[in-house]
């Protein structure tokens, strides 16, 4: 199968804007080269670590499930249900994190084309990421947390 190329649908507005720069570029470079297991830990830690920069918490222990949840629900956009947010949390972020792979045994990664409306889905039975799709929708959504003034 030959690799499939993806193109940034724009130009990212904070281009040379630390940290921020950094994260959407490593992301960006990661999604250019399929790496889609690195680039699936680095949308959940650094959604995480956005929602505890916007709640002020970055360094205090605990509170990882609403950071992630301020930033993700908020800026990004994306809407679960109170009983799927934890969930996502475990099975998603920490699975990466911990485990490397989503805690569920019907689950699938992939590099999408990015025309997906949500980059995590979760039924009863089966799990997907679509990293362009995420990566996608991360990076709009950290325009709009620096447009809004909510960072730093």
């Amino acid at each position: 199968m030959a690799k499939k190329e993806i193109e940034l649908e724009y130009p990212w507005k904070y281009g040379s804007r630390w940290p921020y720069n950094g994260m959407v570029n490593d992301l960006w470079r990661g999604v250019q080269g399929e790496q889609n297991y690195l680039v699936a830990l680095g949308l959940f830690a650094y959604s995480e670590a956005l929602g505890r920069m916007i709640l002020g918490t970055i360094g205090k222990n605990g509170g990882g499930p609403k950071a992630y949840r301020e930033f993700t629900e908020r800026y990004i956009g994306y809407s679960f249900s109170a009983t799927e947010w934890p969930i996502i949390f475990d099975k998603y972020r920490n699975g990466f994190a911990h485990e490397f792979y989503i805690k569920v045994p019907e689950s699938a990664v992939y590099n999408d084309d990015g025309s997906a409306p949500c980059g995590i889905t979760i039924s009863r039975s089966h799990y997907e990421l679509r990293i362009y799709t995420y990566f996608l929708h991360f990076a709009q959504g950290l325009e709009r947390a620096l447009d809004a003034g909510a960072l730093p």
